[in-house]
């Protein structure tokens, strides 16, 4: 009886150590996570002069496509900086009706609702008639300053995450953003050019896109030299595209490994290089 009581006393304490392993090594694990994140923070904003420094040079060099991407270790740490155009539409633009008629036509090429736009426009002015029961929160009355706002201000978040036209493909939530001032024609996606103007088919839209990899467009009346485009679209046109980049994002990405433990930072800055302005920061 005593041996037997002996060996679940001993069983007991080789559980309880097993136990007390596991947790000191998940506190161990969670405070050097938490201090790597600290040390990757630090480490990407040391970074933020030298990447807006590179982000103006890349513009200047080239304003229409405007792309930077490097990697570099420094002390173990691993990073990656790429700059490059931001090609989604701005959605608190369609307060403007030469914006709205676009996105509009953008989201019928991802087959949502036409009372989407209605939606939106109720969320940032609450002006449009639409069936408010249908919301779970109430609207800002602003400009959106995420667009995971989106999810919120429509009633059918889901229809936005997927192409409801086609479901392997990506939905508009993808193509949207909140600082953009306007459409690029030299990067903007097929899709959205297709949506510039109601007499710009698919084939025209990726007839633009084939253009342009030939060669820079600089001047929105280059795009007659494209079959199936007329004065009087490139007209439409100058009321929301321009050829040069309004707004830049730069990704500084930082990783780091240590005592088995890995992480990642990545920091997101909307860019403004006609005014040499950041819009906004934020880590993820």
């Amino acid at each position: 009886m005593i041996i037997i009581v002996a060996l679940m006393l001993g069983i007991g304490a080789v559980f309880y150590a097993i136990n007390a392993f596991e947790s000191a090594k998940t506190n161990y694990e969670n405070t050097l996570k938490l201090y790597l994140k600290q040390s990757l923070l630090q480490s990407n904003n040391s970074l933020i002069p030298i990447a807006l420094k590179k982000a103006q040079q890349t513009y200047k060099e080239n304003p229409y496509d405007p792309y930077y991407k490097t990697n570099f270790n420094v002390d173990g740490f691993v990073f990656e900086l790429l700059i490059r155009d931001d090609t989604n539409f701005n959605i608190n633009l369609i307060s403007q009706k030469p914006y709205l008629d676009f996105f509009e036509r953008l989201s019928k090429e991802f087959c949502i609702p036409k009372d989407f736009s209605k939606y939106i426009l109720y969320w940032m002015g609450g002006k449009s008639h639409i069936n408010i029961s249908n919301l779970n929160y109430a609207p800002p009355l602003s400009p959106m300053g995420s667009k995971q706002e989106l999810l919120y201000a429509y009633y059918a978040p889901s229809l936005i995450y997927q192409n409801n036209c086609d479901k392997h493909k990506k939905g508009i939530y993808y193509y949207l953003d909140t600082k953009n001032g306007s459409i690029n024609v030299n990067t903007a996606p097929s899709i959205m050019l297709k949506a510039l103007d109601p007499n710009i088919t698919s084939f025209i839209a990726n007839e633009i896109v084939n253009y342009r990899k030939k060669q820079t467009i600089t001047h929105l009346n280059d795009l007659v030299n494209i079959n199936g485009i007329s004065v009087d679209d490139i007209y439409n046109m100058r009321k929301i595209a321009t050829t040069k980049s309004n707004t830049m994002i730069i990704y500084i990405t930082s990783y780091y490994r240590m005592g088995g433990v890995y992480e990642h930072l990545r920091t997101k800055i909307y860019y403004d290089p006609t005014r040499n302005m950041v819009l906004s920061i934020n880590n993820k």
